[in-house]
């Protein structure tokens, strides 16, 4: 199953951007209505590039999604940022693997074994895993379904957290 941002997602990042810009532009310009046309306009081309954004990568990905079930099932997949770097995330049988795309500074992959896995909670929009001791901050939309299937991956297994 693969995790996509939905319009909830789209909308509170054209927000969060336009909101700023308008109140840039209207302190700028000290014109309160130029300031509101901007931010709107600002943020709905910003979701919109997000969007493109997103729509490319999850096309980039269908390729390693491919690629990895030939080998282990995929339980769960979708976009994610893990310690700022974006990419994409697969969760497996075998455990989670992130594999960033290549705009970050830190191109190197986060694969984390299912057997070293302590703990799983969410916080907000993120995942946190323990594994090992090494706490993973993992911002991912659908956070609570993510958790459930980590979970369920090691009831299944016989593992306790």
């Amino acid at each position: 199953m693969t995790y996509k941002n939905g319009a909830k997602e789209y909308v509170l990042t054209g927000v969060l951007f336009g909101v700023p810009m308008g109140i840039f532009f209207g302190l700028i310009y000290f014109d309160w209505l130029l300031g509101v046309i901007s931010g709107v306009f600002s943020g709905v081309l910003y979701a919109l590039l997000i969007f493109i954004f997103l729509k490319h990568q999850e096309k980039k990905y269908n390729k390693k999604r491919l690629e990895l079930a030939q080998e282990r099932r995929i339980i769960c997949d979708g976009a994610a940022t893990v310690s700022g770097n974006g990419g994409w995330m697969f969760l497996t049988e075998c455990g989670l693997e992130f594999y960033p795309h290549k705009l970050n500074l830190s191109t190197q992959e986060v694969l984390i074994p299912i057997s070293t896995i302590r703990s799983v909670s969410i916080n907000k929009n993120q995942i946190v895993i323990n594994a090992n001791g090494i706490v993973f901050s993992i911002h991912v939309t659908h956070n609570k379904e993510w958790k459930k299937q980590i979970e369920d991956i090691l009831l299944f297994r016989g593992e306790s957290l």
